[in-house]
This record gives structure tokens, sequence and C-alpha cells, in this order.
């Protein structure tokens, strides 16, 4: 399932020179950042807003790793440099797999207006969603997935009777070995036994009783997680309601069933294996480093576009004058030379969104803006004896 529209996504002046002025001026003036007594730029901490008519809506905190379907967010997470007090900011505009063109072309735009607003020191991520980067699952210990968004009609306040709804538990191949190595994604699905499968966990939340179905092949940690969220959804209804934890083939599954409102056979080829195979081969991929130049002086030629290594990629690979193309597998990196020209900054990260389209790589995959000097520490662990600048 992909986007509408996901490949043609315009990069060409996202994060370029086109219009800064401006952008800075409106990035000033945007309320969701820059009002009295603002933390954003000057402390380290994690904000998200939703897009709403081409603008900002803050989201509340209790909804932090909440992200509908339908809609598209930025996401600010600033944090200090190791053993250095200089502050780190990675800015992601989050993509839901059914948000219209509008609202990912605001939230596009507003990341770059923010980025101006930080001085352009933040590093940009494009993220769309079931295959969000490493770094950007990392920062919630729960990713939840809900039908529905504001440009849908669905308004995102909770309703007096809560409509029965059927969640996924999964735990992504890409968070083994992560500092939030146990975190997982909820995503919601057809409430139907077509959408079950025997290697996960599922929770059908009636309201009044909350279903926790375990394929007989599930995990041991989704099956805690999956404890931990019902937990989670009982105490923000003080209490009220009941847990019910069905093991698949136990002869106990009627209520389940009775209550999901479909019955039938239970899938043994489970969609999280296959995303799980894709996270894996994406890990085993070799890594590519791409140059982008401009032939002539001052750059009055054209661009060229050339492999520069192949495998090992090291440090001493980068040159400031240029701007680079990195894949790393499951991430793609458009990282931006300080003394790069701005015919090459202008379209860099459209360079790097072409490229993935170019082969063949999934139109989902990550991208990220990153500026030199601002090197996260995924971007650092991908290459060969990184010890900083």
């Amino acid at each position: 399932m992909a986007m509408a529209g996901l490949d043609d996504t315009n990069l060409a002046n996202f994060g370029s020179e086109l219009e800064r002025e401006h952008r800075k001026e409106q990035g000033a003036l945007e309320e969701a950042w820059n009002y009295e007594g603002s933390p954003i730029g000057s402390e380290t901490g994690l904000w998200i807003w939703r897009v709403q008519n081409f603008a900002l809506v803050s989201v509340p905190p209790k909804m932090y790793g909440q992200f509908y379907q339908g809609d598209s967010y930025v996401i600010l997470k600033t944090t200090k440099k190791e053993n250095s007090d200089k502050l780190i900011h990675d800015v992601h505009f989050w993509l839901g797999l059914e948000t219209t063109q509008d609202e990912a072309g605001t939230a596009a735009y507003k990341t770059v207006e923010l980025d101006d607003y930080l001085d352009t020191l933040a590093s940009q991520h494009r993220e769309v969603q079931r295959r969000e980067s490493v770094l950007f699952k990392s920062y919630f210990r729960t990713l939840t997935y809900l039908q529905g968004g504001f440009a849908s009609g669905f308004n995102h306040v909770e309703p007096e009777v809560l409509p029965t709804r059927l969640l996924r538990v999964h735990r992504p191949a890409a968070l083994k070995g992560t500092r939030t190595q146990n975190a997982v994604v909820i995503t919601e699905v057809p409430l139907s036994h077509e959408s079950l499968s025997s290697g996960a966990v599922f929770v059908l939340d009636t309201g009044d009783t909350i279903f926790q179905w375990q394929g007989a092949q599930a995990r041991g940690i989704e099956r805690a997680k999956a404890a931990e969220f019902i937990s989670q959804l009982l105490s923000e209804r003080d209490g009220k309601g009941e847990m019910v934890v069905v093991e698949q083939n136990s002869g106990g599954e009627y209520q389940f069933f009775k209550a999901l409102g479909s019955e039938g056979p239970v899938s043994d080829a489970t969609e999280e294996e296959e995303e799980e195979a894709e996270e894996i081969e994406d890990e085993k991929a070799e890594k590519v480093l791409l140059r982008l130049s401009s032939h002539g002086p001052f750059g009055l030629g054209g661009l060229k576009f050339e492999e520069v290594a192949r495998g090992s990629i090291s440090k001493d690979m980068f040159d400031t004058h240029y701007i680079y193309v990195f894949d790393v597998g499951h991430q793609v990196y458009a990282w931006f030379g300080r003394e790069a020209h701005r015919k090459e900054r202008r379209q860099g990260l459209q360079y790097a969104q072409d490229y993935i389209k170019n082969n063949n790589k999934s139109p989902f995959t990550p991208i990220c803006k990153i500026v030199e000097g601002a090197e996260d520490e995924l971007f650092e662990a991908s290459l060969e004896g990184w010890q900083g600048w």
C-alpha cells in the first residue's frame, strides 16, 4: 500500500536557498514554536504538531506516539551532543498513508520554516508511515497508527462511546540492537478475522472489554507490550473495563470472535514477517556514496551526479564543497557540505529522492538532509572510523 503521489513529491526546494529570508520571517511568525517563554531552539525536548488547514496544531504530550493515518505531522527532537553543550536538532515531517497532498506539502514546508528558525542547523527527515527511520522510532516506547485524520472529518476528540477497534502489535526488526529495542508499533487494522495472523498479537478494544489475542507463533516481547498497552488504556479510563487474554486455537476464542464480528481461518503468512524480511534485506544492502557537483567556475555549468564509493565508506570521502547522497540501505542521507554551491544545495534532496526512485528502492525509504557538523549518532555509526570532523 503506497500513499498516492509519494513518488511525485517535489523535494527540489526542500531545504534550499529559495525564498530563505521569506521562510525565516514566516518561521519567526509561527506561533507553534515562537511564543513567549518558548523553549524551542534553546532547550532539549520533544515537540509534535499536526497539520490542520495549512497550519500547525500542537499535539498533547499524552498523545505522543499516536499518529492518524490520514494526517501529516511535524516533529522536533532536540538533544545535546555527547560530551558537549551543543544542541542537535532533528526535524521530521511524518506522512500518513492516507494523508492529502496539501497536508503533506504543508508539513514539508513547515519543516523548512522550522529549520530556518533554528538557523538551518537542524537535520531534516522525511518519514512515511510503516517505514520510519530508526531514529524516529527511537523517540517512542510505543508507535501507534490510528485510522482517520483531520481531512477525513475525524476530529480527534475522544467520543463518549468508544468505537470497537482492532490493533496489531509488532516489534520492527529495525529496532533490534538499539536503545529502544523493546519498543513496538501498534497499527489499527480492519475489524475482520482476515487481519489476524498467527505470528502476531492483536488487541480488540470494545470499550468495556479489551481482548488480547495471541497468535500461536507470537513473540514474548509483543505479548508483554500488548499487555502493557492494555493496562495503559484501562488506566486512562479510570480502571473501567476488563482485560481478557485469548490464545489462538485454545478453544476459548468464542467471545473474541463474537466481539470481532467476524470469524474464519487465520493466516500463517504474516505481514510483520514480510516487513521484517524487507528491513533485514535493507540492513544487508551494500552502502553507496554518490557526489553531486557543479561544473564550471562559480557553479555556472551543469550538475554532475556520480558514484564515488561502494561498500566501506569513510569520513575522508566527504568534501565540504559538495553534496553527497549516502545510501545506507534502510535510509538515504543527503549530506550538505558547508561550502557547497547554491545550485547543488537547491537540488540536493531532489537528487536523493530521484536516486530512490531510479534504483527501485521502496518509495517509503526515509530521506534525511544532514548538514556538515551536525551529524547524528546513526549517521556516524554508518561510517568506518568516524571520530568527528
